[in-house]
C-alpha cells in the first residue's frame, strides 16, 4: 500500500467519504402577534381625523387642556390669575402734528442718494484710500461732494459711523466690564 504525502494544496486530495449533506427545507417566517400601533400613528391620526371644523384641525394634538390638575392632596384651592392689563398712560403735555414739507426731505434725499451712487465719486474715494495721489481736479471734486455729503446727512438728521467712535468703545468696553462687575445685584433677588 502507498502513502500519499499529506498537502495543503486544495483539490488534490480527495474525501475519504462525502458527508451526508441534508437538504434543509426553507420555511416561512413566523408571523408574530402585533401589539399597540405602528411607529408614528400618534401624529397620523391628528392628521386623518375628517368632519371636523377648520379651527380644531389646525390645533396640535400634543397640546392639551389649560385646566388645572390636582396633583394630590392640595391645600390650598388653585387660583385662576388674570394677566395684568396695562393701564394707558394719558400724556402730560398736548401733542401738536408739526406739518413737514416733504418735498424739501425729498430733494435732499434724492440729492444724497446721487451722490452715493455716483461711480466717478468711488472710484475716485478707492483710490485715495488705496494711497494713490489724485489730480488737483480729482481731488477738489472729491472734497467738494464729501462737504456736500456731510451737510445732506447733518440736515436729513442721519448720523454717521466714525472712526473716532471706534477708539472710543474699545476704551468702553472695559469700562462696561467694570460697571458690570461694580452692580449690586441684590435688589433683583425674591
Amino acid at each position: 500500500m502507498s502513502r500519499t504525502k499529506k498537502s495543503r494544496k486544495p483539490g488534490r486530495a480527495r474525501s475519504i467519504s462525502e458527508p451526508n449533506k441534508n437538504i434543509i427545507e426553507e420555511k416561512e417566517p413566523r408571523t408574530r402577534k402585533t401589539s399597540g400601533n405602528k411607529a408614528g400613528t400618534r401624529q397620523q391620526v391628528a392628521f386623518v381625523k375628517t368632519s371636523q371644523p377648520d379651527d380644531v384641525k389646525d390645533k396640535d394634538p400634543r397640546i392639551g387642556s389649560k385646566k388645572p390638575i390636582d396633583l394630590g392632596v392640595a391645600s390650598t384651592p388653585v387660583k385662576q390669575t388674570k394677566p395684568k392689563t396695562k393701564a394707558v398712560q394719558q400724556p402730560i403735555a398736548a401733542i401738536k402734528d408739526v406739518e413737514v414739507d416733504n418735498t424739501e426731505i425729498e430733494a435732499l434725499e434724492k440729492e444724497l442718494f446721487a451722490i452715493e451712487d455716483n461711480e466717478e465719486l468711488q472710484i475716485l474715494a478707492a483710490r485715495a484710500e488705496a494711497g494713490e495721489e489724485l489730480t488737483e481736479q480729482e481731488a477738489q471734486t472729491l472734497s467738494a461732494s464729501f462737504d456736500r455729503y456731510e451737510e445732506l446727512l447733518a440736515a436729513l438728521g442721519i448720523e454717521t459711523e466714525d472712526d473716532d467712535e471706534e477708539y472710543e468703545d474699545e476704551d468702553s468696553e472695559d469700562k462696561l466690564w467694570d460697571k458690570l462687575d461694580e452692580t449690586d445685584f441684590s435688589e433683583f433677588k425674591e
